[in-house]
């Protein structure tokens, strides 16, 4: 059967042309009592980096032991945001209906917000923009410098190739009081920022309707703006099996 998401009826029908006399529901039976989902499945992503364990524990270390008077300032930008908006409004919630929206949107372009993320205080901030190269990333390394003018920090951010070009390496030669770390390739969840693009995703982006891409970035300084009255840092506890033998600490959490 040239099918690659089984379902109960199907699995019946494959096992009965086996001549095995099964009907639909004894199948349901069979694939519950031993706990498999045939019609699930999860993503996930393996890293191939083979400096994986030294870029993930420089990261940890970096969370957990650095000095509290140096900066830590996650960095990254959240690409392709479409400016969709809704061809009709949306039909409001009532009791035992959820919100109901119709299916047609009309597309007004996209842009990349440039993000960056402070650790300690759970502060992120940043700047909407129609690209997202090396030059673009200058211009947030000089707006974090800008807003962080006195004291040691450093960066976290991706193995993105604007995030190594000879700008942005002269740039950090010509301001050696911040020091780049990179998260292992397909790991940037080790970089917080992302948490932080997760909940702006679901807060204001999934389920919003915007005229352009104007009023889309208007939407998202509104919300970092609301956001920024919280400071909510992450309480982040990630700690590997391994990091004890990599040279890890017990340090609690920033």
């Amino acid at each position: 059967m040239p099918v690659t998401h089984w379902s109960d009826a199907l699995l019946g029908e494959y096992v009965r042309q086996q001549g095995i006399d099964v009907s639909d529901r004894t199948v349901g039976r069979i694939l519950h009592d031993a706990d498999l989902q045939p019609h699930r499945q999860k993503m996930y992503l393996t890293s191939h980096d083979e400096e994986f364990r030294e870029k993930r524990d420089d990261v940890l270390r970096l969370y957990y032991e650095t000095p509290t008077d140096e900066h830590i300032i996650c960095l990254d930008e959240k690409t392709g945001i479409q400016a969709l908006e809704r061809r009709y409004a949306d039909i409001p919630m009532q009791p035992r209906q959820p919100v109901r929206r119709e299916f047609e949107y009309i597309r007004h372009g996209t842009l990349c917000w440039m993000g960056a993320f402070d650790v300690r205080r759970g502060r992120p901030f940043g700047f909407a923009s129609c690209d997202h190269n090396g030059d673009t990333f200058v211009d947030l390394l000089d707006l974090v410098d800008l807003c962080y003018p006195t004291g040691r920090g450093h960066f976290v951010m991706d193995n993105l190739a604007a995030h190594d070009t000879p700008d942005v390496n002269e740039w950090l030669d010509e301001h050696p009081r911040w020091t780049r770390h990179f998260t292992p390739k397909h790991a940037s969840w080790l970089n917080q920022i992302e948490c932080w693009f997760s909940i702006l995703q679901r807060r204001v982006i999934a389920r919003g309707s915007f005229a352009s891409t104007e009023h889309l970035a208007d939407r998202i300084n509104a919300y970092v703006l609301w956001h920024l009255r919280t400071d909510q840092r992450f309480h982040w506890s990630y700690r590997p099996k391994s990091w004890g033998e990599s040279g890890g600490t017990s340090a609690g959490r920033n």
